[in-house]
C-alpha cells in the first residue's frame, strides 16, 4: 500500500512539473487567461485516502510479588477436669529469616506439689509416685515445643502445646497408674498415684 502510494505521489509530481516545462512554439510566454484560443484545463490528481489499521499489542500480565505470610502463634489455655493450665505471659513472636529466637525468661510460680521438668532429653523425672490428692506440675525447660498428654485409660489430661517456658498442672484424684507423653517429641513418663 506504501508503495503505491509512492508510485502515485511521483506521477502526481511528474505531471506538474511537466506541465510547468511546457512551452508553446516560438518560446512565448504564455500568461494564463490572456492568451486568446487557449484554454487551461486543469489536471486531475488523484490522492488516495490512507487510513491506518491499529496493529494489535499484546499485553503481556505483570507478576506481582505476594508477601509471605508470617503465623503467629497464640497461646491457648486448657482446663480439663480438676487440672489448671498456668501460661506465663505468652507473647507472639515474628522471627525474620535467619534470626535466632531469644531464650525464654524465668518462669512463674508453678503452684505444684510436685514438678517435673521437661528437657531437650526427656521427662526429669520420667517416673513419679504420689499420694491421691497431689497436683504435678511440668516445666518446658527444653529448647523445643512440648506437650503433656495422657496415654494410657486411666485418665485424660492434655496441656496443648508448651513453648519453652511454659508450665501446666494436674491434680490426680484417683489412684492409678498415669501414663504420659510428648505429642511432638515422644518423650514418655509416668504418675503413679497411691491411695
Amino acid at each position: 500500500m506504501k508503495s503505491l502510494f509512492g508510485i502515485l505521489a511521483l506521477m502526481v509530481i511528474a505531471s506538474i512539473m511537466i506541465a510547468g516545462c511546457v512551452q508553446p512554439a516560438g518560446n512565448e510566454t504564455v500568461t494564463p487567461g490572456t492568451t486568446p484560443g487557449l484554454t487551461e484545463t486543469p489536471m486531475a490528481t488523484e490522492t488516495p485516502m490512507t487510513t491506518e489499521t491499529p496493529m494489535a499489542t499484546a499485553t503481556t500480565p505483570m507478576e506481582t510479588e505476594t508477601p509471605m505470610e508470617t503465623e503467629t502463634p497464640m497461646a491457648t489455655t486448657t482446663t480439663m477436669e480438676t487440672g489448671t493450665t498456668v501460661t506465663p505471659g505468652a507473647t507472639a513472636t515474628t522471627l525474620a529469616a535467619n534470626a535466632t529466637e531469644t531464650p525464654p525468661g524465668p518462669p512463674t510460680t508453678l503452684i505444684a506439689d510436685e514438678i517435673v521438668s521437661i528437657t531437650d532429653s526427656g521427662y526429669v523425672p520420667n517416673t513419679i509416685t504420689v499420694p491421691v490428692g497431689t497436683t504435678v506440675g511440668w516445666t518446658n525447660d527444653a529448647t523445643a515445643n512440648q506437650t503433656v498428654s495422657a496415654t494410657g485409660a486411666a485418665g485424660f489430661f492434655d496441656s496443648g502445646l508448651l513453648q519453652p517456658g511454659d508450665s501446666y498442672s494436674y491434680t490426680f484424684n484417683a489412684a492409678d497408674n498415669y501414663t504420659y507423653q510428648s505429642m511432638t517429641s515422644g518423650f514418655s513418663g509416668m504418675v503413679i498415684v497411691t491411695a
